[in-house]
């Protein structure tokens, strides 16, 4: 099948989107699917890239500097939709309204994943500009019914989107992660370069240092542990990632006196990451805005135990008993202590984290996409 994959956000940007969608470029071409990106450029030299990568000109959104908006213009993208058979979106702004122009243009089937609660980050943008919750959910519906179908990566994710209005087919497929890199031999010694000692427990947050992700609870949650721990092997917390909340979080950490024992490591390569999710003891989380959280996925393939705090997508990809625990914010420290102090526990877990990887893996998701597509293409005929 010949592919256009559509989104406002890819590399050189890090986040959850892009993850996924460089994970599902490479699954569908190892399938033997023929796949075009349409996304922004970053800076002029991608504009003159070839290959199936086209790069549009856009120009940095500045109530969020990470962010592109996207004029969606260009003669060697326009030449080969044409000979697309279907269309995927992953963000409803410049390329995904660019996605529903092509695919009714060309009759082609569009299906638009919904990765983003946009509810939970309206605070990204300038007051004089921020539409309201009930707005955002309004522009949400409109944009998933002119799609033929949405996925979303959880119930309660489904659940939101038949609140806010919409009537078009909703799928649900959580994305798993591409288990390959997971299964080399390691490359990195994250601990070595942590500064980590064998003897020391390791506990991982990886993920965008924003407000959103309740980061102050996580640093609240780590000092009343560490007071409770006593003198027991070393514990060290280390959040992988980089955001604009950081600085205050940095600051957070020394008013509460942790200094060392926190380390903020800012941006890590995925390909370094895989190790330092293989390195650590257990993956904390405590965001209560998740669709899904890509990072508890790739936790999972790791192997690595998670302890997360039970939110809406959260709970249906950390599996209790099987890859980790989910609990409440007031009995997050106490269950964390009890998984330190219990290894045979962890061991346990670490096996079921893998074995379930394994069954919702990217390849899974990638095979049924392409189920969705021909059930769309055989419903209406001249899409194809």
């Amino acid at each position: 099948m010949k592919l256009g994959i559509f989104t406002d956000t890819f590399t050189p940007q890090i986040n959850g989107v892009t993850s996924i969608v460089c994970d599902l470029e490479r699954v569908f071409m190892r399938q033997g699917h023929q796949v075009y990106i349409f996304a922004p450029a970053y800076f002029r030299e991608q504009r003159h890239q070839n290959g199936h990568i086209f790069r549009f000109p856009a120009v940095n959104a500045r109530f969020h500097k990470e962010s592109r908006i996207v004029i969606p213009y260009d003669r060697r993208a326009f030449s080969v939709f044409a000979q697309l058979e279907a269309v995927y979106s992953h963000t409803p702004f410049s390329m995904g309204l660019l996605a529903l122009r092509v695919a009714r243009r060309y009759k082609l089937p569009h299906i638009h994943t919904y990765h983003t609660l946009f509810t939970e980050y309206l605070h990204y943008l300038p007051r004089l500009v921020r539409p309201s919750r009930q707005m955002t959910e309004r522009l949400s519906a409109a944009f998933c019914n002119r799609c033929d179908a949405t996925t979303v990566p959880s119930e309660a994710m489904r659940a939101e989107l038949l609140r806010y209005g919409v009537h078009k087919p909703i799928y649900l497929l959580p994305f798993g992660v591409d288990t390959e890199p997971y299964e080399r031999p390691l490359r990195f010694d994250a601990r070595q370069k942590l500064g980590l000692s064998p003897q020391e427990l390791f506990l991982l947050y990886a993920g965008r240092l924003g407000a959103e992700k309740n980061l102050d609870f996580l640093l609240q949650s780590f000092r009343a542990l560490l007071d409770r721990w006593g003198g027991e092997r070393a514990l060290r917390l280390v959040l992988a990632g980089d955001g604009s909340y950081r600085e205050h979080l940095e600051q957070l950490a020394q008013r509460l006196q942790l200094g060392d024992r926190v380390i903020f490591t800012g941006f890590i390569p995925r390909e370094e990451l895989v190790d330092h999710y293989r390195a650590a003891d257990l993956f904390l989380f405590a965001s209560k805005t998740e669709t899904q959280g890509l990072v508890l996925m790739e936790a999972m393939a790791a192997g690595l135990p998670t302890v997360a705090v039970r939110a809406m997508g959260v709970q249906e990809v950390v599996f209790p008993d099987e890859t980790g625990v989910l609990v409440s914010e007031e009995d997050f420290v106490e269950t964390i202590l009890s998984l330190l102090r219990d290894e045979q526990e962890r061991q346990k877990l670490r096996a079921g984290a893998k074995r379930k990887a394994h069954e919702m893996s990217i390849e899974r998701c990638a095979e049924r996409l392409i189920e969705i597509f021909r059930q769309l293409a055989a419903s209406t005929p001249a899409a194809l």
